[in-house]
C-alpha cells in the first residue's frame, strides 16, 4: 500500500512540474481585444498580445472564430488553417524572450433578432489557448449609445467572471479588464452578449432571413408540380412498337413535333422531300444551296406540307437557301405543324409548360434559400444573390431535358449542359446548408423532363404515333449488315430515302454505319458538285454538312459512321 501511495504522489509531483515547466517555458503577459462593430452587425476583430517564450519554439497557436474572415497577423512567419473547431493562425519560427504579436480577422454576423430585440453576441476568447494570460483588456466599440448592461461568460467562472473584471461602459464603447490581482487559466474562454432595442442595428442584409419561406414554399411548389402532374398530364410511359417502317404518310421534319412536342424542322422536311422526289437540291463548291422543284406537290401530301412547299416555290421552281422565301417558310413550317398535330396528338388538359415552370419556380425557391444563406451579409449582397438564383433557375431548366436528351438534335451536349447544371445545384446546396431538399430538386427536374418527354398527356392517335416512331428508332439503331445489304438489293436508294427519318430520330450517324462496307449507287436527289461518293461514310459526311448549310450554321466537323460492337 505504501509503495502505491509513493508511486502516484510521485506521478502527481512529475504531472506538476510538467505543467509548471510549460507555463514557465510560454505565457502571454498581455492581451487586448478589440472589437469594432458595424451598423449591420459585421465586426472586426483585433488581437493584441505579448508572448514570453523561456526558449525558441517552434510554433504558437492562436485560435480564432471558425467563420472568420480575411486572417492576417504580424509580428513574425504564420499560416492559417481553416476547418474544424475552430480557425487556427499558427505562428512559427518565434525566439526566446519577449514577443509582440497581432491577429486580425473580421466576423460578418454577431447579431441575431429574437423576440422584439436583437441579441449581440461575440466571443472573446476560444478554448484551445494553451497557456495562461496574466493581463487581459477587452474593447467593445458599437455603433450607437445604449442602455442595457452587457453579460460576460467565462468557462470556468461562468457569470461569477464579473467579479474579476472591472466592467465600463462610455457611451457606445464598452470595456472590460482583469483586476490587477487575477489572471486567466490556460483553456479559458469568455463570450460577451448583449440586449438591444430591435431598431439598434440595420439588419436588411442579415444573412438566411429568407431560407425558412423560401424552404417552404419550395415544398408547397414541388407538391404544386406533382398535384398539377396527376390531375393534368398523367398518362403512361410510351414504349417501342416494332416497327421497320415509318409512320404512313410522316415526314423527317415533323418528327421533333410528333414525337416530342419541339419545333418542327424545315430542313429535314425540305430533304425528306427531296427523298420523295418533290424536288433536287443543288450544293456549290462555293457552298450555296438551290432547291429546285420537280413535281407540283398535291393532296397525297398532309395539308401543312403542301403549304410550305408552295410557299417555297410560289414565284420560281428554284429557291435559294439563303433568299427570304426559306426564312420565312422555316417559321411557317413550325406554325403549320404545330396546328395540323397538336389537337391529334395531344389531350388539351394540360400544359408541359406550365408543368416545367412549377418546377422551375421550386427550383428557384430553394436556390434563393441557399444563397441567401451563404452570401456574406452585406449592402450588395442581394446584386449577388439574384443572379446566382436565376443561374439556378436556368441549370433547374436545362436538368429537364436531360429526361430526352437522346431525342434532341445535340444529345451530348444537352448532356454535358444538364451534368454542369447538377453540379452547379449541388454546390450551391451544399455552401447553403440546404443538400436534402436540393437532392430533391435535382430528383423533381429529372422526373418532369421524363415525364415530359413525348410532350405531355396523348390522345389514342398519339400514343400510336410516338410508339410507332420509338420502334422505327430502335430498328434503325439496331439494323444489322444483312438487313440493310437486303434493303439496298431491294432497293439501292433505301439508304439516301431513309437517311432524314433516322437523322430526324437521332440515329443518322449509328444508322450510317450499317451500309459502311456496302457500295452505293451514287443518290438522285442531291446534285453535290465535286468528287462524287459512293460510300455510306463519304455521304454521311456531306448529308451533315448539307444540313449545317440548310440551317445557316457553321459546318461541323465531319462525323464518320460509328460502327455497333459485334
Amino acid at each position: 500500500m505504501r509503495k502505491l501511495l509513493l508511486t502516484l504522489a510521485t506521478l502527481l509531483l512529475l504531472l506538476v512540474g510538467a505543467g509548471t515547466v510549460w507555463a514557465e517555458e510560454t505565457s502571454v503577459s498581455t492581451m487586448d481585444t478589440v472589437c469594432t462593430v458595424a451598423e449591420d452587425g459585421s465586426c472586426q476583430v483585433v488581437l493584441h498580445f505579448r508572448v514570453e517564450l523561456s526558449a525558441d519554439t517552434d510554433s504558437f497557436s492562436v485560435p480564432v472564430s471558425p467563420k472568420a474572415e480575411h486572417v492576417t497577423a504580424e509580428g513574425g512567419r504564420y499560416s492559417v488553417t481553416e476547418g474544424g473547431k475552430y480557425t487556427t493562425v499558427r505562428f512559427t519560427d518565434l525566439r526566446a524572450g519577449s514577443t509582440e504579436l497581432w491577429v486580425s480577422y473580421s466576423l460578418a454576423e454577431t447579431v441575431t433578432p429574437a423576440d422584439g430585440e436583437q441579441l449581440f453576441r461575440v466571443t472573446l476568447l476560444y478554448p484551445d489557448w494553451n497557456c495562461a494570460i496574466s493581463n487581459y483588456r477587452a474593447e467593445i466599440h458599437l455603433p450607437k449609445p445604449f442602455e442595457e448592461m452587457p453579460t460576460i461568460l467565462s468557462g470556468y467562472y461562468q457569470d461569477l467572471i464579473d467579479n474579476y473584471m472591472d466592467i465600463q461602459i462610455n457611451e457606445g464603447t464598452i470595456s472590460a479588464a482583469l483586476i490587477p490581482s487575477q489572471s486567466l487559466l490556460d483553456h479559458e474562454t469568455l463570450s460577451l452578449s448583449l440586449k438591444l432595442p430591435e431598431d439598434y442595428f440595420d439588419l436588411r442584409f442579415l444573412a438566411g432571413k429568407t431560407v425558412a419561406a423560401d424552404r417552404l414554399v419550395f415544398l408547397i411548389l414541388a407538391v404544386l408540380t406533382g398535384a398539377y402532374w396527376v390531375i393534368f398530364l398523367r398518362s403512361r410511359p410510351i414504349l417501342p412498337k416494332r416497327q421497320a417502317m415509318p409512320p404512313e404518310g410522316g415526314n423527317a421534319g415533323a418528327v421533333p413535333f410528333v414525337l416530342t412536342g419541339r419545333k418542327a424542322d424545315l430542313d429535314l422536311m425540305v430533304v425528306q422531300w427531296a427523298a420523295l422526289g418533290y424536288l433536287t437540291i443543288h450544293r456549290r463548291k462555293n457552298g450555296k444551296i438551290l432547291l429546285k422543284r420537280q413535281i407540283e406537290m398535291s393532296n397525297e401530301r398532309k395539308d401543312f406540307e403542301v403549304v410550305v412547299f408552295r410557299s417555297l416555290f410560289g414565284r420560281s421552281d428554284t429557291c435559294s437557301v439563303s433568299s427570304g422565301e426559306y426564312l420565312r417558310a422555316r417559321s411557317l413550317a413550325a406554325e403549320k405543324t404545330k396546328r395540323y398535330w397538336n389537337g391529334r396528338l395531344f389531350r388539351a388538359r394540360g400544359n408541359p409548360t406550365v408543368l416545367r415552370l412549377l418546377a422551375v419556380a421550386a427550383g428557384l425557391a430553394i436556390c434563393l434559400a441557399c444563397f441567401d444563406a451563404c452570401v456574406a451579409p452585406r449592402s450588395w449582397r442581394w446584386y449577388v444573390i439574384i443572379p446566382l438564383t436565376l443561374a439556378g433557375g436556368g441549370a433547374c431548366w436545362l436538368l429537364q431535358w436531360i429526361g430526352g436528351c437522346l431525342l434532341r438534335r445535340h444529345p451530348i451536349r444537352t448532356a454535358a449542359l444538364a451534368l454542369a447544371g447538377a453540379i452547379f445545384l449541388l454546390v450551391a446546396g451544399g455552401k447553403g446548408g440546404q443538400g436534402f431538399l436540393m437532392l430533391l430538386c435535382i430528383l423533381l427536374q429529372i422526373l418532369v423532363g421524363m415525364a415530359l418527354r413525348c410532350g405531355g398527356r396523348r390522345s389514342k392517335v398519339g400514343k400510336a404515333m410516338a410508339s410507332e416512331l420509338l420502334g422505327y428508332r430502335r430498328y434503325l439503331l439496331t439494323m444489322p449488315d444483312s438487313t440493310a445489304k437486303a434493303n439496298v438489293a431491294s432497293d439501292p436508294q433505301f439508304f439516301y430515302r431513309t437517311l432524314p427519318y433516322a437523322e430526324a430520330l437521332q440515329v443518322g450517324r449509328i444508322f450510317s454505319g450499317s451500309f459502311d462496307r456496302l457500295q452505293l449507287e451514287p443518290c438522285d436527289w442531291l446534285d453535290w458538285e465535286g468528287k462524287p461518293t459512293k460510300t455510306a461514310r463519304g455521304f454521311y459526311a456531306r448529308f451533315v454538312r448539307l444540313l449545317a448549310g440548310l440551317r445557316g450554321e457553321r459546318v461541323p466537323l465531319l462525323y464518320r459512321p460509328r460502327r455497333r460492337l459485334r
